[in-house]
């Protein structure tokens, strides 16, 4: 190549950039072949590491210790029909729908059992109170809010203005007494009301005292009948609970009163 440089330049008459660009014809010569020796290089060192990804993973196929992860995919083992039903099954009631569901169920068979309770031990108040013919001066109340009323004109139990008994009324007690008794899951609230009448005598200064004293009258009566004292309380309320305003005699002695709240309690 370098002869035939020279007897191009040794030519007469040969231009000078002619040299310049032999030169450069054979730098570029010189850097392509360059280039593709490098890429040769590469080419096998890129297929060197490809047969050794492709070694390794063949053993990882074939179950070779130390293997990488295989380069195919491998189903799942498959589940029994059954427990794969179970599975898939959609939950019929979620866990916090069946409590709910449950607590409304039991509350609703005790409000029931409690209507029934109540009914029961109204019959038996009022057959009790028949067969004493007093149906007229008690006077049974619907069950409201977990509590039974028996209302008792004041002026059939009491003496005007004092708190002795009247005892043509004393079987009524008793009978209330057997209820008690028939019936130990039941307590029992004494309230004593009077009309608006003031009262002023050296027993009882104001309808207040009279009320209070009437109502522990009829609580002590029936702890000296057996009656646990834990299950009955006595208050007085004088004329601050009237049933019909007191604008007549008539309706004053429905105000004069004596209430008996029984009430299922609490179990101990």
């Amino acid at each position: 190549m370098n002869s035939r440089r020279r007897e191009l330049t040794e030519e007469p008459g040969t231009p000078g950039w002619l040299v310049t660009y032999a030169d450069l014809m054979t730098l570029l010569l010189v850097f392509f072949v360059l280039l593709f020796s490098i890429s040769s290089v590469e080419k096998e060192r890129f297929s060197e590491a490809v047969r050794s990804f492709q070694s390794a993973f063949q053993r990882a196929v074939s179950g070779a210790p130390n293997s990488l992860i295989p380069l195919e995919y491998t189903a799942p083992p498959q589940l029994p029909d059954t427990i794969r039903d179970t599975l898939l099954e959609p939950p019929k009631h979620a866990p916090e729908q069946n409590d709910s569901e449950d607590e409304i169920s039991e509350q609703a068979r005790r409000a029931q059992a409690l209507q029934l309770d109540w009914e029961r031990l109204g019959r038996d108040l009022d057959n009790a109170l028949a067969q004493m013919q007093m149906q007229e001066a008690v006077e049974i109340g619907a069950p409201k809010d977990g509590k039974l009323s028996l209302r008792v004109k004041g002026g059939l139990l009491f003496t005007s203005g004092s708190s002795t008994f009247n005892h043509a009324m004393l079987p009524m007690l008793d009978a209330l007494l057997e209820t008690l008794q028939q019936n130990p899951h039941y307590k029992l609230e004494i309230q004593g009301h009077t009309d608006d009448l003031p009262i002023s005598t050296p027993q009882f200064p104001s309808n207040w005292e009279l009320s209070a004293v009437r109502a522990t009258t009829v609580l002590r009566y029936m702890v000296d009948a057996g009656i646990n004292p834990r299950r009955l309380t006595a208050t007085g309320y004088g004329s601050s609970l009237p049933l019909v305003p007191n604008t007549s005699d008539v309706n004053r002695a429905i105000n004069r009163r004596i209430e008996f709240v029984l009430e299922k309690r609490a179990l101990e």
